[in-house]
């Protein structure tokens, strides 16, 4: 059973309407929509006004027009709405953008495919369609320097740990690995017959993989520029990979081999399947099949949840002691998944997951469990900045916003710019 949730779209730039009427002696205004799958849609605006207090504080007064939505003002960068008659909205936290990276990529017309922010925020790394990738100061904006080398639109990229090196891939069936510094290119890793989709690195970066449309998962080398291993995992692509260190081990490892005793890759299979691949014993350890074609994953290995976002717009919550049947599994439209993120909380219990869609919507999901199943989802924050705009990437790196109850968030679509929440 799939449990449809209803939700309610806002203008992006909400927050626009909202600075400028309190600027004004005139209300301002911006759009909202409830839908929910197999119900009339609704539309309307919120008005914006302002009042004083009797201490004289500024008030920001929210009234619904021509929508059955109530709405709250909860401070500059967040509303919370809800409505009772499309699909019952419960009250939602939205959230606007605490930062915004524009990418180079805006002038040269080609939006962000693939983006990455070093492991404490200081740096990103973005890429489009021309083949070249941009490192940026993440607090100022400012643009570091360009790599250039691929050919044809970058696919994947990734900071190694050092946050001083990324590793990119692309159409051009070739990974590379460069300084973040000075854009040299001291190693390019060939052997793919197909785009390839996906990349990661396992423990400190001496090896790393890849996946691909030519349906392998590969283990690389960095320092010989080989594969040590290609995992035949199916005769369609592979559509994202989500690597996870599940155990520490002094295991003895073959020569060029390093950290790869208890990492386990999950894999989104365009053949309907998620995989759990151990790259240390080269086994598949788990399959999930829905049919469906799987376009993301993540895995919380601790708390033994799959998650696999698919083509239909279903988001597939297995648990991993039980892979005949999904524990869970919610939609909110018809429109693709085209990314998973699992977000750490601050309090214990699962983490939250990011959901990105073909038609822009990116939110925030936290499931309820029971006795350690999986009983229920609730959408709890809703993240605004893309007006259906497919969400390419999503990224996670340590908050820095005072009293922060989760990770900082960051998201690109096709406008060239990469948004924090």
């Amino acid at each position: 059973m799939v449990n449809v949730f209803g939700y309610i779209s806002i203008q992006p730039d909400w927050t626009v309407d909202v600075g400028a009427a309190l600027e004004s002696s005139e209300p301002g205004k911006f759009w909202v929509s409830a839908y929910k799958l197999g119900e009339d849609s609704i539309h309307g605006h919120i008005q914006v006004s302002k009042s004083v207090s009797a201490d004289g504080t500024t008030l920001v007064n929210l009234t619904a027009v021509d929508a059955a939505i109530t709405a709250e003002y909860v401070g500059p960068l967040q509303l919370r709405l809800s409505s009772a008659s499309t699909g019952t909205v419960t009250p939602v936290v939205y959230t606007a953008p605490r930062s915004t990276v524009a990418c180079s990529q805006i002038a040269r017309g080609t939006g962000v495919r693939s983006f990455d922010v070093s492991r404490y925020g200081g740096l990103m790394v973005a890429g489009g369609d021309d083949g070249v990738l941009d490192v940026y100061n993440t607090q100022s904006g400012q643009h570091r320097v360009s790599l250039e080398g691929h050919i044809g639109d970058i696919t994947s990229c990734v900071f190694f740990p050092s946050g001083q090196v990324v590793l990119s891939a692309g159409t051009d069936l070739r990974l590379r690995v460069w300084s973040a510094s000075d854009g040299t290119n001291p190693a390019t890793l060939i052997g793919h017959t197909a785009a390839i989709t996906d990349t990661a690195i396992v423990g400190l970066g001496k090896n790393v993989v890849s996946s691909s449309k030519d349906g392998t998962l590969r283990l690389w080398h960095c320092g010989s520029a080989t594969v040590l291993h290609a995992f035949d995992l199916s005769k369609l692509p592979l559509n994202a990979i989500d690597l996870v260190a599940t155990k520490e081990s002094e295991e003895e490892l073959p020569a060029n081999e390093f950290e790869t005793a208890g990492k386990i890759a999950a894999v989104a299979c365009e053949d309907g399947r998620a995989l759990l691949v151990d790259l240390r014993s080269r086994e598949t350890t788990a399959v999930f099949a829905s049919g469906v074609p799987v376009r993301a994953v993540a895995y919380a290995h601790a708390h033994g949840l799959l998650f696999a976002g698919r083509s239909d717009g279903v988001v597939d919550v297995w648990s991993t002691d039980e892979p005949a049947a999904p524990a869970y599994a919610f939609k909110r439209n018809n429109s693709p998944i085209s990314a998973l993120r699992l977000v750490q909380r601050s309090e214990d219990g699962p983490p939250l997951l990011c959901v990105g869609t073909e038609d822009g919507q990116l939110y925030l999901v936290a499931l309820e469990t029971t006795g350690g199943k999986v009983t229920s989802a609730q959408v709890v924050e809703e993240l605004v900045a893309f007006d259906v705009d497919p969400i390419t990437q999503i990224r996670t790196a340590p908050s820095t916003a005072p009293g922060a109850s989760r990770q900082s968030i960051w998201a690109s679509g096709r406008t060239g710019k990469v948004h924090e929440f």
